[in-house]
């Protein structure tokens, strides 16, 4: 994962601002919550603020001065912004989600924590389920007892804070509550709602907003080497997510995106058995990974966001499957809006269950005949529409 200073923060001026300003004061809340769509540099950018806050060279208090480095950034040559670079820093604990069984945990965890130091375009992904582990956490507090070992501040970064458990919480709680504190709290999260009000409460909250599709077009030209086309497909997928258009820089979106299509096939068909048959190969029978699925169901929503677009009188250009642009024109004049809002919802609805404990395969199978709209009950709207950062 890169090490940026906090001003060359992708896309995010105003947090960037933010957290400037903070660091320049010298003057630490005890916990802060960055929030905002996944995927848009919230980790990233609590390991920036983490390495300001220990660099040697910024101010530690609201009077005193930073000479010979700026005032509200980490200097970047000292010993602790090179420890903090590389997470090594013994005042810096970053803790993050981990699939897999307990006896393998330390492994675990030094294996990802090298990947994030050796690749600067590292990107978190949970193809199964993942949690922060209560052995760890207990292993924090039990560390928080003590004083600093070389900072004036311990700082620890949670990233994905909202994959806790409840117990987790209740002594999370405990230790912010604390006056004077020696520690500050970096909680991230693209779920907030799920975090309890009671730590929500106690966080400054720092929003992210989703980074626009050419900033994340140009990231990917420029800094990846994506051609063009290449780029664009992946941008529109990525939604605004630079860490999923980083994910499919080693996939073939192109090909997912036609055998996406292929998928609603027996649907429209009204071959109820066809469609079990190929809901069931494509999850390979429990194999494939549900960030595969999610991938397809938002392939789909990409594409009625072309169909969307045409009827608007969108150029060309403004196309993710311009390659397919005569069969999104034929939908256009056959779909009215309202359908394809009703299509979109349903999708909607889909990815929620993908993140609940709903058959992968049922879910794909419901999605696809549903939005064919055959079948008792298969043309009908989603009862509760939500964002999806709420899931």
């Amino acid at each position: 994962m890169a090490i940026v200073p906090l001003s060359e923060l992708l896309g995010q001026p105003v947090a960037s601002a933010f957290l400037r300003g903070v660091v320049a004061r010298g003057r630490y809340s005890n916990a802060y919550l960055f929030h905002g769509p996944a995927g848009v540099g919230k980790t990233t950018a609590a390991l920036a603020f983490a390495r300001a806050i220990l660099c040697e060279r910024t101010p530690k208090g609201p009077r005193e001065s930073a000479p010979g480095a700026a005032a509200d950034e980490a200097c970047g040559r000292c010993a602790a912004c090179h420890k903090s670079a590389g997470l090594k820093h013994p005042d810096l604990r970053f803790l993050f989600p981990v699939s897999g069984e307990e006896r393998d945990l330390d492994e675990t965890v030094a294996e990802t924590l090298e990947e994030v130091r050796r690749d600067p375009l590292f990107v978190f992904r949970y193809e199964k389920a993942a949690s922060i582990r209560l052995s760890l956490t207990r292993e924090l507090l039990r560390e928080l007892a003590y004083q600093p070992f070389e900072a004036a501040v311990r700082v620890v970064v949670v990233r994905d804070a909202d994959r806790m458990r409840e117990d987790q919480y209740s002594a999370l709680l405990k230790t912010l509550e604390e006056p004077g504190s020696a520690t500050v709290w970096v909680l991230t999260s693209s779920r907030p709602a799920r975090l309890p009000a009671t730590i929500r409460s106690r966080c400054q909250r720092v929003r992210f907003a989703p980074l626009a599709e050419g900033v994340v077009r140009e990231f990917l030209e420029v800094r990846v080497g994506a051609t063009p086309s290449e780029a664009r497909l992946a941008t529109a997928l990525a939604a605004g997510n630079l860490g999923r258009a980083l994910l499919l820089r080693d996939e073939e979106p192109r090909a997912e995106r036609d055998e996406a299509l292929r998928l609603l096939e027996p649907a429209l068909r009204g071959d109820s058995p066809g469609l079990w048959r190929v809901a069931q190969q494509f999850m390979k029978y429990g194999k494939t990974g549900r960030e595969r699925l999610r991938r397809m169901i938002e392939l789909h929503e990409l594409w009625l966001r072309d169909v969307l677009r045409i009827q608007a009188g969108a150029a060309t250009d403004a196309l993710a499957n311009r390659d397919r642009e005569s069969e999104l024109r034929s939908q256009a004049r056959g779909l009215g809006a309202r359908e394809i809002r009703r299509r979109l919802m349903v999708l909607e609805e889909a990815l929620r269950s993908i993140e609940g404990n709903v058959t992968p395969d049922l879910t794909l199978f419901s999605a696809m005949a549903r939005m064919s709209g055959s079948g008792l009950g298969a043309g009908e709207w989603p009862a509760h529409p939500t964002a999806r950062w709420d899931y």
